[in-house]
């Protein structure tokens, strides 16, 4: 089982260790008059100080450690690794005051003898801002510490420092040398950039490093060289994202972002299902990207009326919402040496989508769209950690106008023009506000300015210089700053510290380390919350300690909700979210093979269980009369680009087709009827290559119905469970008990009918063990075991919570969990209507290979639509196979996929085709499952209970 240091040091008790390494409660809480060590930032500190009391222990045996990580289980952690120690610290949890804390006990403890080596002390850190930072931390520590001063000096100064004892200490002060991490350079020495072999002091260092995930690869040369300084002495490894796997195994102390916001020190994080479509891609139009951003600038305008609020009664609570926007690229990419054909860069293209809004250059009723978007995203959903569900006032959201989003966001109360706003000497910052205004509410900082204000803001814009030479960045978190947008990239994501964010989006980011390391410090950010100058943590945290006043407490708790949440939206949600649930299964845990444990149901094997299989049509979509989403404005708009065009300048622009095919899709264009007036696009050149790119398409057709093999199902056979070892055995026991459930019943019943007293006794043991193991939970996360006999494979596990993040493959949605529950009620009375009955839960990722091919109108693309169930009927009507998909409140898409299975398996009449295999008549059906309503024109592939069924096949 995969653990950590934290395990091996977890049972040392501190009052065990000998005199010379106790250090006081009191002692270690204390900072400053002004600060105090939380109650985690001291357990941080403990658990150095029984890390070093092992490490001096080792002293004389240098095997030991290395041992006692062998027995814990913990792999690969070699004599060499033993000397370090990292804490996995949330961006904002105080780990400067936890790294002056850790000096202080170096100090105290070499002082005391309790280290028998004195060693020099290092700290490294990667930003100047940072140490910058750091310095002020020690300053305010010397000011309230006199008899503990802690003396700085740049390791350039070193030996003049060791040499010369220019000036002489007391004994309770310590030398602490510190320097850039990332300007050591072996092959030459500059200004800034220094030899570490002149400082390696024969590796008789203490180093504290931040930032520890930076150059994290094993064979950095950055790494090694902080491991050269360390390799007489210790590093102590500080960072908010841990990725290197020899980090993980010797973290001391775990206070991640996911334990920093579940201990109320940080808001609450929702991260959004749903793609931020701002890509310069064909398949988003500009209508697309500015229905995404209206959300999130609805959504700020929602948290900010509730900022004024509160302000109105309490001003000097909480903050001022702020959107951050952080994206992958800022500058143009030329893709040719034509300078028209640069590709514009992310930041752009939110810029000019924004600009519209601001400009209100959107299309009639698009507002209204992004609303209703919004508030069915947030209708009942929860947070990404905890089970707490997200209270979005929906009758306060519904009253939000565009005129307000303008006063909340924009600074001004009517529609216009932006202008740009220069500061003299500033190359990092550009504000803009509206001209009708006199607030600046935007603010784009990024790491050289110039380029920008070339490739965007060159013409057309007013333009304003301030000459007195400042920054807006540097006040933003000054009560009295109008920035309600921070646009950007890199250059603010560390190092910087406000409670402002209530909104990131994230544009354009990956999925590789660097983007994983990116995302977490940048969530980081914007987590922190402090309803009370000074307090740090939740409203509900405060009031439960005595830290914030009842009556405020009771007035404003209704708008704290809202200051408290941090919404994560991104063009690729589904990245970020598995960047952030990534938290939750890399500490102390490991990833164990579950699918070993299920088998296949034997009432399966007699029995005839077909699935479709598909093959490319000679059709396009066209040929099957599939009509292409277009409104009437861009279909005049088509119609009057083909009559300017020659075929020899469409096919030399697009370049996908043949000249007989450019006169087939003329022809259609001009018969063509509008269809669906809501979709409008408005870039003719756009709407042409989708078109273009539809006709194109070729659907699948039926082709047979094969026997089910082992292939079609398989995700049961991938189950993992991602947890500590003690729970997986007791998972695996439990599902090993419920997959032979029939034969556990049996040997019940002999047991229950025997007449010796030990016969009973096993009969109560065993009737315990069974009924334990229908249920399983981790982490407060409930799972039911189930046996149903009719199911594919045995057994089934439901989650009870949304996104089971412990457990892969299996049923983790609200609507998919209330069928199981009906079926488990009612579907017994299938039984005598059906020869026999077979079901299974189907898999949507990969791993599915059981779907209905269909046309998404929305992508432009051929899909696959894997339904949650397939389902087998077998009676005197013949044989029936049934799809079953249950919907939540959005139906995402259930129209196009219903109209996928109509062409392949329905008539023109929409009634379902006999068709004859095997020797049977099969008929194919899907229904959605749901109880909020049939949309109009798709009754028929609607049911809200189980027993209509029978009915519908005939049974």
């Amino acid at each position: 089982m995969q653990k950590c240091l934290e395990d091996i040091i977890k049972d040392i008790s501190l009052d065990e260790l000998p005199v010379e390494w106790q250090w006081q409660q009191d002692e270690i809480k204390r900072f400053s008059a002004e600060k105090s060590l939380f109650f985690f930032q001291q357990q941080s500190v403990k658990n150095a100080l029984k890390t070093l009391w092992l490490w001096a222990l080792a002293d004389e045996n240098a095997k030991y450690l290395a041992e006692r990580y062998k027995e814990n289980k913990i792999k690969d952690v070699k004599e060499k690794d033993t000397n370090r120690m990292g804490f996995w610290m949330a961006t904002g949890s105080g780990k400067t005051l936890v790294i002056v804390k850790v000096i202080e006990m170096l100090s105290m403890l070499m002082k005391r003898g309790a280290l028998k080596e004195k060693k020099d002390i290092l700290f490294l850190v990667y930003r100047d801002n940072l140490i910058d930072q750091f310095k002020k931390h020690v300053e305010e520590y010397n000011v309230h510490n006199p008899y503990k001063r802690i003396n700085l000096f740049n390791l350039r100064d070193y030996e003049n420092v060791k040499q010369e004892n220019a000036i002489t200490f007391s004994a309770d002060e310590v030398n602490l040398f510190y320097y850039r991490a990332d300007l050591f350079f072996e092959e030459k020495s500059t200004a800034k950039k220094i030899d570490p072999r002149n400082y390696y002091n024969n590796g008789n260092w203490f180093v504290l490093l931040d930032e520890a995930h930076r150059g994290d690869s094993s064979d950095s040369k950055l790494k090694n060289i902080y491991n050269n300084f360390s390799r007489n002495g210790f590093i102590f490894n500080f960072s908010a994202t841990f990725t290197d796997p020899i980090d993980l195994k010797t973290c001391g102390f775990n206070f991640n972002l996911e334990k920093f916001v579940q201990e109320e020190f940080g808001k609450q994080i929702y991260v959004s299902e749903r793609n931020l479509e701002t890509q310069e891609k064909d398949d988003f139009s500009d209508i697309e990207k500015q229905r995404a951003i209206l959300k999130t600038l609805i959504l700020q305008t929602y948290i900010t009326q509730h900022y004024k609020k509160i302000k109105k009664s309490y001003g000097g609570l909480y903050h001022k919402p702020l959107l951050l926007t952080i994206t992958n690229t800022v500058n143009e990419i030329s893709r040719t040496s034509n300078e028209a054909m640069k590709q514009k860069s992310d930041l752009r293209l939110f810029f000019s989508e924004m600009e519209k809004i601001a400009n209100n250059k959107i299309r009639k009723g698009l507002f209204d769209e992004a609303m209703s978007e919004l508030k069915q995203e947030l209708k009942n959903t929860g947070y990404l950690f905890g089970s707490e569900k997200i209270n979005i006032e929906q009758k306060i959201l519904s009253k939000i106008k565009y005129t307000d989003v303008l006063e909340s966001v924009f600074n001004t109360k009517k529609s216009g023009k932006i202008e740009v706003i220069y500061i003299k000497g500033n190359k990092q910052e550009i504000a803009f506000k509206m001209t009708n205004s006199d607030k600046p509410f935007a603010l784009i900082r990024i790491g050289e300015i110039d380029k920008w204000k070339k490739d965007v803001l060159s013409e057309g814009y007013e333009k304003t210089v301030h000459y007195d030479e400042g920054s807006f960045f540097e006040s933003l978190n000054q009560s009295d700053s109008n920035i309600n947008i921070l646009m950007g990239s890199r250059t603010f994501y560390e190092g910087w510290d406000s409670n402002r964010p209530n909104i990131i989006l994230f544009v354009n980011i990956g999925l590789g380390k660097d983007a994983k390391k990116f995302v977490l410090q940048s969530v980081g950010r914007g987590v922190r919350i402090e309803p009370e100058k000074g307090k740090r943590g939740r409203l509900q945290k405060l009031s439960n300690a005595n830290r914030i006043d009842k009556d405020t407490y009771k007035a404003v708790k209704g708008s704290a909700h809202a200051l408290e949440s941090l919404f994560v939206f991104a063009t690729n949600s589904g990245n970020v979210r598995k960047i952030m649930e990534s938290l939750q299964t890399e500490k102390g845990k490991e990833n164990f093979e579950l699918g070993g444990e299920f088998r296949t149901n034997p009432y399966a094997k007699d029995k005839l269980l077909l699935v479709p299989v598909y093959e490319e049509s000679n059709e396009t979509f066209v040929d099957k009369k599939i009509k292409y989403p277009i409104s009437e404005t861009d279909l005049n708009s088509v119609r009057a680009l083909f009559d300017n065009l020659s075929d020899k300048n469409l096919l030399v622009k697009y370049g996908s087709n043949s000249p007989s095919t450019l006169q087939k899709i003329r022809g259609k264009v001009k018969n063509m009827k509008q269809y669906n007036e809501s979709r409008s696009i408005g870039n003719p050149e756009l709407v042409v290559g989708n078109l273009l790119h539809f006709f194109n398409l070729r659907s699948e057709e039926f082709n047979k119905f094969d026997k089910l093999k082992k292939d079609h199902i398989v995700h049961f056979s991938k189950i993992k469970f991602n947890g500590e070892g003690k729970d997986f055995d007791t998972l695996r026991k439990r599902i090993s008990i419920m997959k032979e459930y029939p034969k556990q019943e049996q040997e019940l019943k002999r047991l229950w009918k025997g007449n010796e007293e030990g016969e009973f006794n096993e009969f109560v043991t065993k009737t315990n063990l069974l009924n334990e193991s229908k249920e399983f939970e981790v982490k407060g996360k409930k799972f039911d075991i189930k046996y149903l006999p009719r199911h594919y494979y045995h057994p089934l596990l439901v989650s009870h919570e949304e996104r089971a993040i412990y457990l892969t493959h299996i049923i983790d949605v609200k609507s998919e969990r209330e069928f199981i529950k009906e079926l488990e009620r009612k579907a017994s009375e299938w039984n005598d209507k059906f020869d026999w009955w077979m079901f299974s839960k189907l898999d949507e990722t990969a791993l599915g290979k059981i779907y209905i091919p269909y046309y998404n109108k929305v992508q432009n693309i051929h899909s696959k639509f894997h339904p949650d169930f397939i389902f087998w009927f077998e009676n005197a009507n013949g044989y029936h196979i049934l799809f079953v998909d249950p919907k939540g409140g959005a139906h995402t898409s259930y129209q196009y996929k219903a109209d996928g299975y109509k062409g392949v398996f329905c008539d023109d009449k929409g009634k379902e085709k006999t068709l004859k295999e095997h020797g049977k008549k099969i008929r194919v059906y899907l229904r959605f499952f749901g109880r909020d309503g049939a949309p109009e024109g798709y009754e028929n592939y609607w049911i809200n209970e189980i027993s209509e069924i029978p009915r519908i096949l005939g049974g």
